[in-house]
């Protein structure tokens, strides 16, 4: 339910990285919100690079939008799909909610870490935030670390289009640290069916 085209998606070895990245695009003074309890890498990238940040308690559906509005947050960062570590999945009026926050005020934006989303196998699957999102606020990010292989290092994220532009003016001269050969082989797998399978 992933809404994109080639040139929004950018590649790496990591969502570590990815949040660097993100990290260095959005604006220098915004102040970020991650889940608590959640991912304690988040939390140590944000220290260690200096960036504002506040860990939101969660209720059983996860992230709660009022407090968000309370903390006076401008990014947050979440796990919708299967949260890190309580493995609850947020319904959709949930995310309604959060989109609903993210359109708002200019400046705001969701950071859908979509953690294991590809392992469901009964009932309806939940549309991505991503997909969901009309006012293009939503930076999708993914990996293959669970799916494939830890090894193999390869993740993603889908930007918002507005973003497209910015990210090529002030981070061209950044390489992808993934191997071309490991892209196009990764490519062929999927292409071919054999990731759907595998899965």
């Amino acid at each position: 339910g992933v809404e994109c085209s080639p040139a929004r998606i950018i590649i790496s070895s990591g969502t570590e990285y990815l949040l660097q990245l993100l990290i260095q695009l959005l604006d220098e003074s915004a102040r970020y919100a991650i889940e608590n309890p959640g991912y304690e890498r988040i939390s140590q990238l944000f220290k260690s690079n200096r960036v504002d940040f506040t860990p939101m308690d969660l209720d059983d559906q996860g992230v709660r939008p009022d407090d968000l509005e309370h903390k006076m947050v401008d990014v947050v960062c979440i796990t919708p799909s299967h949260q890190f570590p309580t493995g609850c999945i947020m319904p959709v009026t949930r995310r309604l909610q959060l989109l609903g926050w993210a359109a708002a005020r200019p400046g705001r934006y969701i950071i859908e870490d979509d953690y294991d989303s590809e392992f469901r196998y009964s009932g309806k699957p939940i549309p991505s935030l991503q997909g969901m999102d009309r006012s293009d606020r939503v930076i999708y990010v993914g990996s293959f670390s669970k799916s494939l292989s830890p090894a193999l290092r390869i993740s993603y994220m889908v930007l918002p289009e507005h973003l497209v532009p910015a990210f090529d003016e002030r981070l061209h001269f950044l390489n992808c640290a993934v191997p071309m050969i490991d892209q196009k082989i990764l490519a062929q797998f999927i292409n071919k069916g054999h990731f759907e399978r595998h899965l």
